[in-house]
């Protein structure tokens, strides 16, 4: 069954990244996938995840699929131009590939050499406008209508805040939203309540991108590298303590876990890459949400 088939047929889904790294390769993605295939509904493959080039995740969504894995293919507008993005999305619709996240995409690091020429020809709101048009377009023959996606970060709403971006995400087409890492329930919810105040729930499912976060180390790298990653001063504090750091951080994401499927409008939970692969089922298991 494919993710968007589950999706649609399930209340709370659970994704997890597969990371893809400048070696990676079939074996190394199958064996990824194997360790999280009892626990997970889908497999995110991010799009040069901290700017960092790897395996197109195209080819990586081809290799699960063919093997039984249900792909969820990420896309950015950065570094391509239009015509290799609307290549992208039919190759996308062409293979089958029915649940695409489409995003802005990060900046290579500093010190990448030789430095690539920016390009910046469209953003997200117009990839996923685009995505949309190709799911209108009966000229282009048979084939399922693509689940589109985008990304969203999780932010403690003020009073004038007013969610312009999504909107204009919602409005070209977007139909799901898979938000950056936040691992502070009480923003969780109040970014929530935000969402149905502002009746975008009736316009998008929401998935939580949450990490399994073993280390202080590992808090502070993920904080200051992956955008809009919110961690708590507390659990810092708890993972400054712990005798034991992998099972506080088992712990306290599996409550997360069960807190935010009792948040109204939550679709499922989204693990993102951050150390080892094995936790995650760990996590899911403590957690008791049903796959």
């Amino acid at each position: 069954m494919s993710f968007k088939e589950t999706f649609n047929s399930k209340d709370f889904v659970i994704t997890a990244e597969l990371p893809l790294t400048p070696d990676s390769t079939r074996e190394s993605i199958l064996s990824d996938a194997e360790i999280l295939q009892d626990c997970v509904d889908g497999y995110l493959l991010t799009d040069n995840q901290y700017g960092q080039p790897h395996m197109a995740p195209a080819y990586a969504a081809g290799i699960l699929k063919k093997n039984g894995f249900p792909p969820v293919l990420q896309l950015s507008s950065r570094n391509r131009n239009r015509i290799a993005l609307i290549g992208e999305l039919l190759g996308a619709r062409a293979t089958g590939l029915d649940t695409l996240i489409l995003v802005r995409g990060a900046i290579l690091p500093e010190g990448y050499e030789p430095r690539p020429g920016a390009v910046m020809d469209t953003d997200a709101k117009d990839l996923i406008a685009t995505a949309s048009l190709i799911n209108e377009d009966r000229k282009l023959g048979p084939g399922d209508e693509t689940l589109i996606g985008t990304s969203a970060t999780v932010h403690d709403p003020t009073p004038d805040t007013w969610p312009e971006e999504l909107l204009a995400k919602a409005d070209a087409g977007a139909q799901l939203v898979i938000t950056q890492i936040c691992l502070s329930i009480d923003v969780l919810r109040r970014y929530m309540e935000f969402l149905v105040s502002h009746k975008l729930l009736r316009r998008f499912s929401v998935i939580v991108s949450i990490a399994v976060v073993a280390s202080p180390e590992l808090a502070v790298w993920l904080r200051d590298n992956r955008q809009g990653t919110i961690i708590p001063d507390d659990y810092l504090e708890r993972l400054s303590t712990a005798e034991d750091g992998e099972t506080a951080a088992i712990e306290y994401t599996a409550a997360l876990v069960r807190e935010i499927q009792d948040i109204p409008g939550v679709a499922g939970v989204n693990f993102a890459a951050a150390g080892d692969l094995h936790i995650i089922p760990a996590v899911i298991s403590g957690s008791g949400v049903q796959r």
